[in-house]
């Protein structure tokens, strides 16, 4: 069966929106962390902020993470039914 070139298309541009938006939320997290280290002072590295802070990225990149196994299935079964 032919492949749905609009499917794959579209899968494709949703794993790149997905991994660039997983690339950009671990950098954010390296850098707070860094910053935190160098001055405590910060709001976001008050006791108990930090943690939570951290903990919503990794359950935002976990989702991202599920988007893109979601894609990559539509992507491998996107073939077209030809009547």
């Amino acid at each position: 069966m032919p492949l749905n070139k609009k499917v794959i298309g579209l899968s494709l541009f949703v794993v790149f929106i997905a991994m660039f938006s997983l690339f950009y939320i671990f950098d954010n997290l390296s850098a707070i962390i860094s910053l935190c280290q160098n001055n405590k002072s910060l709001k976001v590295c008050a006791a108990g902020t930090l943690p939570i802070a951290i903990l919503v990225l990794l359950l935002i990149a976990g989702g991202l993470i599920m988007v893109i196994n979601v894609a990559v299935y539509i992507m491998i079964s996107g073939t077209r039914h030809v009547a």
